[in-house]
């Protein structure tokens, strides 16, 4: 037997031999389930502490331990080291990619990596200048690879920068047949998440409205955009209005809310539950200057979330709207910023939205009134089913 062959008995006798104590020991007995308690993981943790064979770095074990236990809740909830905290404010320098990016992360016990999926593009935006389209594959930005990403926020931290200041992205398009490298240069420029256009069908004229994203002053861009084409469509008016959202992954939900209520003149908007179901908040309905009489419907995909699927549900359960599209993305929850005193930040899950006939959102999603396939792949035949439904 040569010594490589000697070192393989060795070690699968070790492995053997450690397992076999493992059983026959006198270690307390194995519970049935998941019944590690927090005495014993720290225990556990600081065994590993005292006793690795190379000496241990506890803020950097600490750290990863937590990134793993936050990210692992659910795919909204992460942990920031006060490192990456002051890399993250550091290079908030006002440079925009103008892509609006789903951040999807590894399951656990699941094979599938992580991955960067781009869901809406702005127009004149660096991300429109090199191609990218929704639908595309973010690989790898700065050479850092997404398969391996426990959050949004590792994301975030890279996709930063001053104006004029170039990132290296590798993307796999949906045209393509292989990966391709890309240098995205950041703007400076704050681009419009809202615009509007009168468009024909049956005879007569609808007001299309296009929001990409919901930030502040959302609600009022959207307002004057109505109150534009609507004196552009003279005195024949307009025939309804379509609210797009396709590709609007969310943002201020204030602002949505701000929206749904300028179709709906009372009422709950929207219901946050926090543990136990307890109802945490109500955003109700005003009265003043609500448009009860406009046709109204809402144009989403499956990569409609947060915000935009308020706004559509709210709209829905009071008969004020019919959805069309695919079932939206599902992501109703409330998130908690929390800073801790070593400097570093912890984004928590803390609560949920419902509708106004209670309806859950997060991992249900919106379910459309009247189903459209092949959005991707045909807009302008979704943006027709909208008009038709009016």
């Amino acid at each position: 037997m040569n010594l490589v062959s000697r070192w393989r008995s060795f070690l699968a006798f070790s492995l053997g031999a450690a397992t076999m104590w493992c059983v026959q020991s006198g270690l307390p007995d194995a519970q049935a389930g998941n019944s590690l308690g927090t005495d014993a993981y720290g225990k556990a943790l600081r065994t590993v502490l005292d006793r690795y064979v190379d000496p241990v770095e506890p803020g950097r074990v600490l750290a990863e331990s937590l990134k793993r236990i936050v990210s692992g809740l659910d795919r909204h909830s992460h942990y920031l080291t006060a490192d990456e905290r002051a890399l993250l404010k550091q290079r908030s320098r006002g440079g925009t990619t103008g892509m609006i990016v789903e951040f999807q992360r590894a399951e656990p016990g699941s094979r599938k990596p992580a991955r960067l999926e781009v869901s809406a593009v702005l127009p004149g935006s660096p991300a429109e200048k090199i191609g990218l389209q929704p639908g595309d594959s973010i690989l790898k930005i700065r050479d850092q690879d997404i398969g391996f990403m426990l959050s949004r926020a590792e994301v975030d931290v890279l996709l930063l920068g001053g104006e004029g200041e170039t990132i290296d992205l590798t993307v796999q398009r949906r045209s393509d047949a292989g990966p391709t490298s890309q240098r995205l240069v950041l703007s400076g420029q704050s681009l419009p998440v809202v615009s509007g256009a009168l468009v024909e069908h049956g005879g007569r004229k609808f007001a299309h409205v296009r929001i990409r994203a919901f930030r502040s002053g959302v609600a009022d861009s959207v307002r004057n955009s109505l109150k534009e084409l609507r004196r552009s469509a003279g005195a024949a008016g307009i025939g309804g209005v379509v609210l797009d959202v396709r590709g609007n992954p969310g943002g201020d939900v204030g602002e949505a809310v701000l929206i749904a209520d300028t179709f709906v003149g009372e009422g709950v908007l929207v219901r946050t539950r926090g543990r136990g179901g307890q109802i945490l908040r109500e955003e109700r309905a005003t009265q003043a200057a609500t448009d009860d009489a406009t046709k109204v419907v809402v144009l989403q995909d499956h990569r409609s979330a947060s915000a935009s699927e308020l706004l559509a549900i709210a709209l829905q359960d009071h008969g004020r709207a019919k959805v069309i599209g695919e079932r939206s993305y599902g992501k109703g929850t409330v998130q908690d910023v929390i800073g801790l005193d070593d400097g570093s930040v912890l984004t928590l899950t803390i609560a949920r939205y419902f509708s106004p006939k209670d309806r859950l959102i997060d991992g249900v999603g919106v379910e459309p009134d009247v189903p459209v396939a092949d959005m991707t792949t045909q807009p302008e035949a979704a943006l027709r089913a909208a008009l038709s439904a009016l």
